[in-house]
């Protein structure tokens, strides 16, 4: 006799194979219903006769997806998961569409000229990716090369912000996620809500890999956004190489308690470095005496620490972050897991609402009869993501065949994708506006998710404003009476030096600037004898240069070029004569030089890169903070304006604090970068930086302004940095103190044209 357990064992394996046969059943019955699908559309599509069912056509529309080599597989099978839906929100709609996918890696060798080729092919109607900024980059420019070629790329996970910034106003370019400053900004955001006043400082561990432009937002906009949320900057510090960031691990690491109260943000620049900054621990970790505890910094990191490789390998130090993720009121993340058994990565959610974003806009398209071309496909784009003609569904095939009804009357709903609400900034719409990032705790090899954050409601006033507009709030006071105690002689003359540090063609602006300085000081009646300009001279005829032997500091402003003008060019300079030329120390080398005494006014005008602790001089030299304080002290003068275009300049300021007669005018503080500002596609690089343009078009309307509202007008419309004022104890009240002393207050304002860019009030 069979016991019960034997039973049941018996029961249960035909339940399973009942179970088996069923699923059999079921498949052949939807491969049946599959084969008279496809019976139903040849039957449709090679005849019109038929009056037993509407006819069905499906219209094919080939895609290209760009990505990396390592996300293929992931991305391939997220791809007909959005497939199938697609096709399945479909079912019972005459006119279908399809996405034929086909997919490239970007680290191919080849990737280049498949890019052209992608550009170029008129059966390609959209491109997804590519992931990386410096590739979408290029992407970008093999669409705009020809008009003809504007078809839309969406790219899921380029997120650099050079990259949005520069393709910002071109239509065909749609960005799936915010750029990094806004994970930067909700990092930075989840500090400051820390209820520890000990964790209110901040540090910054990056890669120091500028290449004339601004390419790491960490290290462009971390000291701008912690001086917007009230936080002190420790230390901003960039590392060049492995051997460098070991050296600050063991800075940041030890036994003393104080470093536990430190919150440090790490963006490894690769895999190698976050290994390298974990295994550095490590070994001050065994070093440790006994008896003595392992401190560490609190650490924060970036979506580039999220890696399964990282994840299986560092054990030394308790690590955060943040990474892009998709809206978990979509549950779209949790029914990834359950249909794949992990979790998402950075940019799958993105991923899939790009594909999803281009059906539903081809059946837009479908519904007006149009040919589905890249003009038409990007008006599409842009029906559907600003629609707003009743509620869509989510992503959801039930909710999402709804979406394809109301596309197919040529109306327009408000939809949401997994990723986000797919609502873009209303100036641009280069990208989407409240990304949705994970934060997330390493624990055990696994990133486990403590909680969702968003730019959505944010500090920033309007969720739809580009980032790298965000203008400061957080504005210097100034005493009425600071300096009252100073006194002057009368001012007898006046002297000035216009130095443009940084060379080669991406660095256009620098020259630019200074260009439109000195013929600004001209008018304001300076004589060439009493200006010495420095540059390298190298632009102006250079054959990038679409306009030979001009300069202009916008596209519709005039030449400012003036070679006459040139007293030295850089290479044949080195720092140390920065300060015979300001002293009036005269050679055969340097004949050219300023003759200031103790009655006269200096003004000083210095643009180029810079970093902490220097400014750029050549490109192969270094004006070291304390090196110009000593130049300065050895300077005769009344009183000496020093203006300094650069990031980082602020360093420069609080190294010549309490310097008699001397006030800093700076760019930015001593921990962020400042900013290009005017981009041009006709000469293909910046043509101003935003300090240097606000400061000449608020002495063109005034030239007798106060120092006081000088400052102000700057902060108030510079982007990205924060201009600062220093020394103003040492030099006088900002209030009474004004530009007059430092140009012709005799001449109006309204006699002086200002030709060469567009004022404030004209843009």
């Amino acid at each position: 006799m069979k016991t019960n357990s034997y039973f049941y064992t018996e029961l249960h394996e035909l339940n399973e194979l009942m179970s088996c046969a069923a699923i059999r059943i079921i498949r052949e019955i939807r491969s049946l219903k599959f084969l008279l699908c496809l019976f139903a559309v040849f039957v449709s599509c090679s005849s019109d006769d038929s009056t037993s069912s509407p006819s069905v056509t499906t219209h094919t529309y080939k895609v290209a997806v760009i990505m990396e080599s390592g996300e293929q597989a992931r991305w391939e099978r997220t791809a007909q998961w959005a497939l199938e839906n697609i096709a399945e929100a479909q079912y019972g709609m005459t006119d279908r569409v399809e996405l034929q996918l086909t997919f490239k890696s970007q680290d191919d060798r080849d990737i280049e000229e498949y890019m052209q080729q992608v550009a170029e092919d008129t059966t390609v109607v959209a491109i997804v990716g590519p992931t990386t900024s410096a590739c979408a980059e290029q992407m970008a420019v093999a669409l705009g090369k020809r008009k003809t070629y504007n078809k839309p790329m969406l790219t899921p996970s380029a997120t650099q912000v050079e990259y949005q910034r520069r393709f910002a106003n071109v239509p065909y370019v749609w960005n799936m996620a915010e750029s990094d400053i806004a994970q930067l900004e909700v990092l930075l955001s989840d500090v400051a809500s820390m209820n520890s006043i000990d964790r209110k400082s901040v540090m910054l561990l990056c890669a120091d890999d500028d290449d004339g432009e601004a390419r790491n937002a960490y290290a462009d906009w971390f000291g701008f956004i912690a001086e917007e949320y009230g936080l002190n900057v420790d230390g901003v510090f960039l590392y060049k190489d492995e051997a460098d960031l070991r050296q600050y691990v063991r800075q940041m690491c030890g036994t003393d308690w104080h470093l536990e109260t430190n919150v440090l943000l790490f963006n490894p620049s690769s895999t190698q470095m976050a290994l390298a900054f974990d295994d550095e621990a490590g070994l001050i970790k065994a070093a440790v005496p006994e008896g003595k505890y392992f401190r560490t910094p609190h650490v924060y990191c970036s979506d580039a620490f999220v890696s399964e490789q990282i994840a299986s390998t560092v054990k030394h130090v308790a690590y955060e972050g943040v990474d892009l993720y998709a809206s978990p009121e979509s549950g779209f993340n949790k029914a990834y897991r359950q249909r794949f058994g992990e979790d998402l990565v950075n940019g799958e959610a993105q991923f899939y609402d790009a594909l999803c974003l281009i059906a539903y806009a081809a059946t837009l398209n479908l519904s007006t009869r149009q040919l589905v071309n890249s003009s038409t496909l990007n008006d599409a784009l842009l029906a559907v993501v600003d629609g707003r003609d009743g509620q869509g569904g989510s992503w959801l095939p039930a909710d999402m065949a709804r979406n394809f009804e109301l596309l197919s009357q040529g109306r327009t709903p408000d939809i949401d994708g997994v990723s986000s609400s797919w609502t873009f900034d209303e100036k641009t719409h280069s990208s989407v506006c409240g990304s949705t990032f994970r934060r997330w705790r390493l624990y055990d090899g696994q990133f486990l998710t403590t909680e969702y954050l968003s730019t959505e409601g944010s500090r920033r006033t309007t969720s739809s404003k580009n980032m790298w507009e965000w203008t400061a709030s957080q504005m210097q006071t100034f005493s009425t009476d600071e300096g009252s105690g100073l006194s002057y002689p009368s001012l007898d003359d006046r002297w000035a030096l216009l130095i443009a540090a940084s060379k080669g063609w991406p660095n256009y602006r620098f020259q630019s600037d200074v260009f439109a300085m000195y013929q600004l000081l001209k008018q304001h009646g300076y004589a060439d004898d009493h200006i010495v300009l420095i540059c390298e001279d190298d632009l102006a005829n250079n054959p990038n240069n679409p306009h030979p032997g001009e300069l202009r500091i916008s596209d519709t402003g005039e030449n400012v070029y003036d070679a006459a003008a040139i007293d030295y060019r850089l290479n044949t300079l080195s720092p140390d004569d920065i300060g015979d030329i300001l002293a009036g120390r005269a050679s055969d080398r340097l004949p050219q030089v300023l003759h200031p005494d103790a009655d006269d006014n200096v003004f000083v005008f210095w643009s180029s890169h810079g970093s902490p602790g220097s400014m750029d001089f050549g490109g192969t030299q270094r004006m070291f903070y304390q090196t110009m304080r000593d130049i300065l002290e050895s300077t005769p003068h009344r009183k000496l304006l020093f203006t300094i275009e650069a990031c980082y300049s602020g360093g420069l300021g609080d190294a010549c604090e309490g310097l008699p007669g001397a006030l800093f005018i700076t760019a930015a503080n001593p921990y962020e970068t400042s900013h290009a500002d005017v981009w041009s596609e006709d000469v293909g690089v910046y043509l101003s930086n935003g300090f240097t343009r606000g400061f000449q078009e608020a002495i063109a309307q005034n030239p007798a302004i106060s120092l006081r509202d000088l400052y102000y007008t700057l902060a108030a419309h510079t982007t990205g940095s924060h201009v600062k004022v220093y020394n103003a104890p040492h030099f006088g009240s900002v209030y009474s103190n004004t530009m007059a002393e430092f140009l012709d207050s005799a001449i109006s304002p309204r006699n002086v044209k200002y030709k060469y860019g567009l004022l404030a009030c004209e843009r």
